[in-house]
């Protein structure tokens, strides 16, 4: 295949995307939540000692250690 095709083939692809975006939902149903209900998660290690926070919309991990004072 030339690059000149296969320009043209890869530009076709988009415009199909692109056009058949209004008949995704026909597709695939979107997904709805089944209640007002709002969970609030928490993201912990095994022992719960060390969470996932959010800061200024990135996600933080702290690991907190336990000392052996033997």
């Amino acid at each position: 295949m030339t690059t000149p095709k296969a320009i043209l083939l890869g530009l076709t692809f988009i415009a199909v995307a692109i056009a058949s975006i209004p008949y995704s939902n026909n597709v695939v149903t979107p997904a709805l939540a089944s209640s007002n209900i709002v969970h609030k998660i928490a993201i912990c290690n095994d022992n719960g000692l060390g969470c996932a926070t959010m800061n200024r919309g990135w996600l933080q991990t702290f690991t907190y250690r336990t000392s052996n004072f033997n």
